[in-house]
């Protein structure tokens, strides 16, 4: 009768643990297929603006787009610690570059220009998650890790990949908020699909609506720690030209397509 109950009990248990795996395997397939938008809250973000060598910059945008004639990279560096500050995503840390773009203008509130379209030419995200969230939508999202650090009014930021440094930024900042500013910035990317037997490069666009608030930003430097050989160090910075330190919110939106182009 004992052994009877133990092997029913044992019976039990591993139904109970095959339950659970299932339950949470289907929680991570939910997790892992998010549905767009994506809200982001909150998040201190080191933006820098750096020119680069002009052909390098043309070499990498995809056909339909123009880099913008002041030969400007943005790049991005910031982590979200707690989860409650995203509607999904959890936890991440981001270091991403963008190429400005010539005529894709997006819209500032109050201001008569727009800031320059942004295309993504690398992207390096700590969470498995937003990888599979953007790789799907043509954002090239990389395994990375981006640790920052702020004492007496210094600020550094640093992008570990493989668990080396890869590129480093440093920056005066202060503490005052500065009033709210906000508006669009439109982002592209590159999506590789397959039509007919063919490749289609579709270029996509990412209207990213977004308040924040500055504080003031002074002596940026920024430092590519990459091995020479590795693609990206070619996007080096000649000169930087502006950095801003700043809180703020955003979406990540439902992607669209602006235009499509058979790969050659």
């Amino acid at each position: 009768m004992k052994r009877r109950l133990f092997s029913f009990y044992l019976v039990v248990f591993f139904c109970c643990l095959l339950m659970v795996s299932t339950l949470n395997s289907v929680a991570e397939d939910k997790v892992r297929e998010l549905p767009a938008p994506q809200l982001v809250t909150d998040a201190w973000m080191l933006l820098i603006g750096y020119e680069a060598d002009p052909e390098v910059i043309k070499s990498l945008l995809p056909p339909g787009l123009e880099p913008h004639p002041n030969n400007m990279v943005v790049m991005n560096m910031y982590t979200v610690p707690d989860p409650s500050q995203t509607s999904g995503f959890g936890a991440y840390t981001l270091t991403y570059l963008t190429i400005q773009l010539k005529g894709q203008d997006s819209y500032i509130m109050g201001s008569e220009t727009g800031e320059p379209g942004r295309y993504f030419v690398a992207y390096f995200n700590s969470s498995e998650v937003m990888r599979n969230f953007t790789r799907k939508v043509g954002i090239p999202a990389e395994p990375g890790m981006t640790k920052q650090t702020k004492k007496n009014g210094k600020l550094v930021s640093v992008l570990e990949v493989d668990g080396k440094p890869f590129i480093e930024a440093t920056v005066d900042v202060s503490e005052e908020l500065q009033p709210a500013v906000g508006g669009h910035l439109n982002y592209f990317g590159l999506k590789k699909i397959n039509r007919d037997g063919k490749e289609v490069l579709q270029i996509m666009k990412y209207p990213i609506p977004f308040v924040v608030r500055t504080v003031k930003t002074e002596n940026p430097k920024v430092e590519f720690k990459m091995p020479e050989d590795h693609p990206l160090y070619r996007l080096k910075p000649l000169k930087v030209k502006w950095a801003s330190y700043m809180k703020g919110s955003f979406v990540y939106p439902q992607a669209q397509v602006l235009k499509e182009v058979e790969a050659k």
